[in-house]
């Protein structure tokens, strides 16, 4: 398993000053933004956070990292717009949208999102999402990258649902071959759990547990023993 720490900020500067505490040990990162309809939980604005980029004093710093976008919002194609035209200041990767919030889209019409940018778009699935019902509704492996909520999304801190983890294997039985991303409440209480699975997603994602802890580099060791 590989680690891409997951940031969600209330206030815009704070993404960037996690960025910064965390750049020594992760150059890879997943930015967290909620819009307060679809989950009850509202972040910083994607806005505040452009400007606050515009404003780094050192772009080239930036540009050594690379970013996903995990967008818990209703207008998800605004979002995606917007952070196309950041291509030339930060390195973004994928951008993650809710199954629920597409499911009535055709996958052609998905990863046409993502094309100004270059960035690769893929689906995130909720607790209460079934793997049955994105296999009727998609070929897998056309679906470029997907992730689990092992939480109800919202806030960080919310307790960890094991059953999620059951998803990962019934999507590696069904063929699925391309990289599966686990986001919540990834921490020293549930990776045990999460690596005595036969199935293991490719990613985790820790969240507070990297950015809300005073032992950092404790919670870091203890991560390396999972990678």
């Amino acid at each position: 398993m590989q680690i891409c720490p997951s940031i969600l900020e209330y206030n815009a500067e704070d993404y960037f000053t996690t960025i910064k505490k965390l750049s020594p040990y992760y150059k890879y990162f997943q930015i967290d933004f909620a819009d307060g309809i679809y989950i009850d939980n509202k972040t910083a604005s994607l806005d505040d956070f452009i400007f606050d980029l515009k404003k780094q004093s050192n772009n080239e710093t930036m540009k050594q990292f690379i970013f996903d976008f995990h967008f818990m919002v209703k207008n998800y194609e605004d979002y995606i717009k917007k952070i196309s035209g950041l291509k030339n200041k930060i390195n973004i990767k994928n951008v993650f949208i809710h199954y629920d919030l597409v499911k009535e889209r055709s996958l052609d019409s998905l990863r046409s999102l993502g094309m100004t940018g270059g960035e690769t778009i893929g689906l995130v699935l909720n607790p209460q999402d079934k793997i049955s019902d994105l296999a009727s509704k998609y070929d897998l492996n056309k679906v470029a990258f997907l992730q689990i909520m092992s939480i109800a999304p919202g806030a960080q801190g919310k307790p960890f649902i094991p059953e999620t983890l059951n998803k990962v294997e019934q999507l590696r039985e069904l063929g699925y071959r391309y990289k599966i991303y686990l986001d919540g409440a990834v921490n020293d209480k549930t990776l045990p759990i999460i690596n005595s699975q036969k199935f293991k997603p490719d990613f985790v994602c820790p969240g507070s547990y990297l950015t809300k802890t005073d032992k950092l580099k404790e919670h870091v060791d203890y991560l390396l023993k999972y990678t």
